[in-house]
């Protein structure tokens, strides 16, 4: 069949389409199957030569769990002209700034594991390598919104302020509920460093974060009856991009999360709002809900392989861990690792990404419950 030339599309007209949709399919033994979809719009603002981006998107499971996101990334201020609309470019011009926000509401019905290192969940189902728990289900609803502004105060280098909501109710089977809804509310200040290439798919370059926030959190009931109302919020992010011949690309990323309190807060009042280790932007194979506590570090590294044209290939691999402020010690580091495969789906080098991954928290090959996939936009990191 001939198509007529007005009605066909050119792969380098797909590429410049200033929106796209794709679907969202994810899979792990908590979950199952999740279904959903991801629109993303992008573009420029007035003289701003870097892409905006603005995207939602939601999923539905299996295990009747839903949820709703809304995020973007806006570029504001004068920036110096360029011929790569898409790369990254940063000056000292006044007025330069981002805002970024996230905000969204889930309602997961899920299993509740207990911080990793409470002795009263340590010894739930171990397997040979102590790490694959027994849980208790559980019911959580949770609305977030999170809105960071850098201000660039020099070629590379934002600081600014930053305010974070988060919102929860739960209930865990026959031993826990919150009567009230338990409100955190942060204000703190974030420094950054960028000199990536570009913002989706940076083939050179370092970008680096630090955040440190107060929070007041409400209705935080300590078992000995102590009240804590003002907790510590830090984090800390770095990213290294490393060409390579062949068009490869190594990419390696350090994160941590930090919520720190006078006294011993892991209990159940804060679990949903304690960092946690795993999930599709973390080390992936990983539940999200399984490991949580005060502390939490990760590694990642991937290996990025062009095959052809707008496909390749990734191999990753990560590892980490959550500690408990107040009891601090080590034990079997969590280790995840997996291959994928990438289609770019525009100029700006946005990706559609399916990966496939395992982790050594259940070391059965032969059993589909010991694998998770994802299929999504964007990077991991």
């Amino acid at each position: 069949m001939v198509i007529p030339m007005s009605y066909a599309i050119s792969l380098d007209s797909l590429l410049n389409l200033p929106a796209m949709g794709i679907p969202v399919v994810n899979y792990s033994p908590e979950s199952t199957w999740e279904f959903g979809a991801a629109a993303q719009g992008y573009f420029r603002l007035p003289n701003q030569e870097r892409t905006s981006i603005v995207q939602l998107d939601g999923t539905y499971s299996l295990n009747r769990q839903w949820y709703i996101n809304a995020q973007g990334n806006l570029y504001f201020g004068r920036k110096k002209h360029t011929s790569q609309p898409y790369t990254i470019l940063h000056n000292s011009a006044p007025h330069s700034w981002q805002l970024q926000f996230r905000a969204g509401y889930s309602n997961r019905p899920a299993t509740y594991y207990g911080t990793y290192h409470d002795s009263h969940f340590a010894n739930q189902g171990n397997t040979n390598i102590g790490m694959l728990r027994k849980g208790t289900p559980y019911q959580l609803q949770r609305g977030y919104l999170n809105i960071q502004a850098p201000i660039y105060v020099g070629e590379h280098i934002a600081v600014g302020p930053m305010a974070d909501i988060l919102i929860a109710q739960f209930s865990i089977q026959d031993t826990y509920s919150t009567v009230h809804p338990l409100v955190q509310v942060a204000l703190g200040a974030i420094a950054q460093y960028d000199s990536r290439d570009n913002v989706f798919y940076p083939t050179k370059g370092i970008f680096a974060k630090l955040s440190a926030a107060a929070a007041y959190t409400n209705r935080i009931e300590i078992p000995a009856g102590q009240q804590a109302t003002i907790n510590g919020l830090l984090s800390a992010d770095f990213r290294h991009y490393v060409p390579l011949p062949c068009d490869l690309v190594f990419a390696w990323q350090f994160k941590a999360q930090m919520m720190l309190s006078e006294y011993d807060i892991s209990y159940l009042t804060l679990y949903p709002m304690l960092p946690r280790l795993g999930g599709q932007d973390g080390i992936r194979g990983i539940n999200s809900d399984m490991f949580r506590d005060d502390i939490m570090m990760a590694l990642q590294a991937e290996l990025r392989i062009p095959i052809w044209s707008i496909f390749r290939a990734a191999v990753f691999a990560g590892i980490g861990d959550v500690y408990d402020y107040h009891n601090w010690h080590w034990e079997i580091p969590k280790v995840g690792y997996g291959l994928g495969l990438r289609a770019t789906i525009n100029k700006a080098k946005v990706n559609i990404r399916f990966d496939v991954a395992r982790s050594n928290v259940d070391p059965r090959w032969n059993n589909i419950n010991a694998y998770s996939f994802y299929l999504t936009a964007t990077e991991a990191f």
